[in-house]
């Protein structure tokens, strides 16, 4: 009996973290959820629009871990001003994330 238990754990744990592999976000869906969240469409040459007002691109970290993944992107407005967008991907699903101790966690 207690075998059977612990079998059965098992296989719901390799059936988790399998899950969680195959449904890691890559980086071309953050950078779309970023696009249609925060309405920031950018061009090659790093100059972007927030809504209508001009940002420049500064800076992206991406990290894929497996059974997640995390990106960072950071803009900078005409006064010099800075915007971070911190984002966490798991199981398909796109969240956003504040700077704290859990963002460090996962980055």
């Amino acid at each position: 009996m207690l075998k059977k238990v612990i079998s059965l754990v098992c296989i719901a744990i390799v059936v988790l973290v399998l899950g969680m592999v195959v449904t890691t976000p890559s980086e071309a869906a953050f950078n779309k959820w970023v696009s249609e969240k925060h309405n920031i469409n950018c061009e090659a040459d790093g100059n972007c629009l927030n809504g209508k007002s001009q940002i420049r691109f500064s800076s992206s970290h991406f990290k894929n871990a497996g059974v997640f993944a995390s990106q960072e992107q950071k803009f900078e407005d005409p006064d010099g001003g800075e915007i971070i967008i911190r984002t966490l991907g798991v199981f398909g699903h796109l969240i956003e994330m504040e700077n704290s101790k859990l963002w460090e966690v996962f980055n």
